[in-house]
């Protein structure tokens, strides 16, 4: 039989009154909801919206004030009660998915109008019931205590028996317990500690007695939230006050005078659901000051509160299914994260009593410690979506989507596959640990600017780990992390000794490995060319080289086969397989010739600026200027002139991208630079230089800026200011200053040995040359040999491939200039 849409959930928008005071009603907050949280602001706005609608109601008894949608689950079973005495539980639970920082903040107030009415009703009555004949007086008094009774129904219910038959309306999972007697009740959060010590005061005092004032205090040692709920509480107290005396509040509207309930008949029937006394209306029309004036005030604000605050309420099926009314219906409120509710179920699986000591809670400690740096909102959201990106495609090889109800599917579903086995549990565990510690401290750079690989040995954090970290992280290529969190997990939870230098080792293979491919593919197409659903594929297990699924679990949870391995060369392997096939979903770079021809065409420079950068950086790292090519560079000894560092990467001084034909056509240069626009941007007219040089060279003609590339890639300043005085040109910036610029850069001097004119030609004739310095320095990583010719079919890749590819004539003999 179809599913009809009430039977997955009802909505109905309800009185305060009604909401709260239903017999038998108890609201829960189940673990993972957020600690009390709101500010004074908020309190104010609720305060001030619910004066203006008082105020409205002299003139609209339609008048209401509606706080929006509370979001529940009919909890039938009691699934999401925990601890429990099941026989002693409330006969209807609603379990709050959205809504609990109002509905704690209405219960602070129905306390704070409960308790202050109570102080005020004795200096009026003295607990003592008016004569008969005082008809206006007894009117008051019979208002007074039928409003205490509404207000104490809201917030506590009394059962008929047990040693403790007070019930807090409102109570939270883990920290709280319902039970009528002593030995299990439970009220420790701070919602439920407050009012069940407030209604334990309330409930107990005889009516001859003056009243207690409850000022409760912040206890030691309690967790969040409890400091500003009694901040919260304070204020609105202090504000009752003050309106009661008709004492102006800047931020706040006034509260009505009572002669104009007097006159208006609808607006009592509104406020009270009946008519006020003839008498005590006539006391009201002339009764401005006094104690009892004060008291009516209280009674009347506090029958608005009742009756007159609105909110509409969602009932849910399934936990599910109220998370995604939620995403619908909210517009202003903060979703709670898929972390969030994910939470309470490592909660239950550990159980309660056990959690606090287990290795589960270190982990999820961890794993909070890291989102809690991004506060609350947008960007609380944005990275717990990200993190459970990463973790999902490094965990079974999913790719997850963003949307909330789609990670909270998933976070439960893979769990629930472990909870049964604690082995598992904490492997699962401490897998998301693994993967929020690397996005935390690796992947992004600490407050001051350093990276570091956590507990792991400083030495791990080697200076080619550093570079490919920089760059994967510029170019935001977070598919990346999954794989990188694999071969780091494995460090990290090696045994200390061999075993874990090994996978130390094994993780800067991998990064170096990663770290090439992107490059070499990225710079073969104008854009991503999909290459995320490469690492996808590699995590899944979808490989052209059998090396099993990176991932850490199989996707499919019902297949045997052992768990996939962690192997540095085996995905070094699989990733030049990829780059080098040419099937049409590949990356068709069989061959070097391939690769420089696809690479050389292209506008690097408007494609992606890091990885520009980064081909640059590796093209010129220790190279001398060709003394046979003015203009070129060859690979030169070891040390000769380092750049393809940690150092250079973030040496934005003397190494920022340049173009040597201007970006805009102007006199002095090739006009075939500008017959296409994507021509200047082509790797083979860009360079390396200080960024702040770029005023002097700016648009001179080439004759003119070569001077300028010859002095700033001169071995000292004396020999740069030698250069620049004997060319008698005049530069934007004093001789001294570009002097003090140079650095000694063999790409830059070598551009100024070059006598003719800078051409299309020539740049072409250079981006070549840097693609196969580039290439020669990262072909090691991938262990590729690519074979010089187009028409090669066999491609090199790994240790066992057949070498078809004649000796590389781009490898430096015994580190002697080529």
């Amino acid at each position: 039989m179809t599913t009809q849409a009430k039977e997955i959930f009802e909505a109905q928008s309800k009185s305060l009154r009604e909401l709260l005071s239903d017999n038998g009603l108890g609201l829960y907050l189940p673990p993972y909801q957020r600690p009390y949280g709101w500010g004074k602001d908020k309190v104010e706005k609720l305060l001030d919206d619910t004066l203006h609608g008082l105020k409205n109601l002299g003139e609209s008894p339609d008048s209401f004030t509606f706080l929006g949608t509370v979001i529940t689950i009919h909890d039938i079973n009691h699934v999401t009660v925990n601890p429990i005495v099941k026989p002693e539980v409330p006969a209807k639970v609603l379990t709050v998915i959205d809504g609990q920082q109002r509905l704690s903040s209405l219960i602070l107030l129905a306390v704070s109008l409960h308790n202050i009415i109570r102080q005020q009703s004795w200096k009026v009555f003295k607990g003592k019931s008016p004569e008969t004949n005082e008809t206006g007086r007894a009117a008051l008094y019979s208002e007074t205590v039928q409003i205490l009774q509404m207000l104490g129904t809201a917030f506590y219910e009394r059962h008929n028996y047990g040693s403790t038959p007070i019930y807090p309306r409102l109570i939270r999972a883990f920290d709280d317990q319902w039970a009528r007697d002593e030995k299990n009740k439970q009220y420790q959060s701070p919602i439920a500690n407050l009012i069940y010590n407030y209604a334990v005061i309330a409930a107990d005092e005889q009516p001859s007695q003056k009243p207690t004032d409850f000022r409760p205090q912040a206890r030691v040692g309690v967790g969040e939230g409890e400091a500003d709920l009694i901040r919260r509480f304070n204020e609105i107290r202090n504000a009752l006050s003050k309106l009661s005396q008709c004492k102006q509040i800047e931020e706040l509207e006034d509260l009505p005078p009572l002669s104009t309930l007097a006159n208006r008949i609808e607006s009592q029937r509104a406020l009270f659901n009946h008519e006020l006394d003839p008498d005590l209306c006539l006391w009201l029309e002339k009764a401005e000051e006094g104690p009892s004036a004060i008291l009516m005030r209280l009674v009347m604000f506090a029958a608005y509160v009742l009756n007159r605050i609105a909110l509409t309420v969602v009932q849910g099926k399934d936990e599910d299914y109220a998370f995604t009314i939620f995403e619908s219906l909210n517009t202003t409120g903060e979703p709670l994260t898929a972390f969030e509710t994910f939470m309470p179920r490592v909660v239950m699986a550990e159980k309660i009593k056990e959690y606090q000591g287990s290795y589960a809670h270190e982990h999820m400690k961890t794993v909070q410690a890291y989102l809690d740096r991004f506060g609350v909102g947008e960007k609380l959201q944005n990275a717990t979506r990200e993190l459970l990106v990463s973790f999902a495609l490094a965990e079974t090889g999913k790719k997850l989507s963003k949307r909330l109800p789609d990670q909270r599917v998933y976070m439960k579903e893979t769990f629930d596959r472990q909870k049964d086995s604690e082995v598992d549990r904490i492997a699962y565990l401490r897998h998301l640990r693994d993967t929020a510690t690397f996005m935390g401290s690796t992947w992004e750079a600490t407050n001051d600017g350093s990276w570091g690989l956590a507990n792991l040995p400083a030495h791990a954090m080697t200076d080619t780990v550093k570079l490919c970290l920089s760059f994967l992280n510029a170019l935001n290529h977070t598919v990346a992390i999954a794989p990188l969190v694999r071969f780091y997990s494995e460090a990290v939870n090696a045994e200390e000794g061999p075993e874990r230098d090994v996978k130390i080792a094994e993780f800067e293979t991998a990064i170096k490995a990663i770290t090439a491919f992107t490059v070499l593919w990225r710079a073969t197409r104008r854009g991503t060319g999909n290459i995320d659903s490469q690492y996808r594929s590699v995590m899944a297990g979808d490989s052209l080289t059998g090396m099993g699924p990176l991932a850490r679990q199989w996707a499919d949870s019902t297949r045997e086969e052992p768990s996939p391995m962690v192997n540095a060369e085996a995905l070094r392997s699989e990733l030049a397989a990829r780059l080098s096939s040419t099937e049409t979903k590949y990356g068709g770079i069989p061959n070097l010739a391939s690769f420089i021809a696809a690479a050389s065409s292209l506008p690097l420079y408007s494609i992606s600026k890091p990885l520009t950068r980064f081909l640059l950086l590796a093209a010129y790292h220790d190279t001398v200027e060709d003394p046979q090519n003015p203009g070129l560079i060859v690979k030169g000894k070891a040390g000769v002139a380092p750049c393809f560092t940690s150092d250079g990467w973030s040496n934005q001084t003397h190494l920022t991208i340049e173009h040597i034909a201007p970006q805009q056509a102007t006199v002095g240069w090739d006009v075939g630079f500008y017959a296409e626009k994507d021509t200047v941007h082509k790797l083979g007219n860009l360079v390396l230089a200080p960024g702040a040089a770029n005023s002097s060279l700016s648009s001179r003609p080439w004759n003119e800026k070569k001077v300028l590339y010859a002095a700033l890639g001169a071995s000292s300043a004396d020999d740069a200011k030698a250069i620049l005085v004997e060319s008698h040109l005049e530069f934007a910036q004093p001789t001294e200053d570009l002097a003090r610029m140079s650095h000694y850069l063999p790409h830059l001097r070598s551009l100024g040995q070059r006598s003719e004119e800078w051409g299309t030609e020539f740049m072409d004739q250079r981006g070549e040359a840097l693609l196969r310095l580039a290439y020669a320095q990262l072909k090691s990583w991938l262990n590729l040999e690519w074979s010089e010719s187009r028409e090669a079919e066999v491609v090199h890749v790994g240790n066992d491939a057949e070498d078809v590819a004649s000796e590389d004539p781009y490898e430096p003999e015994d580190e002697q200039t080529a």
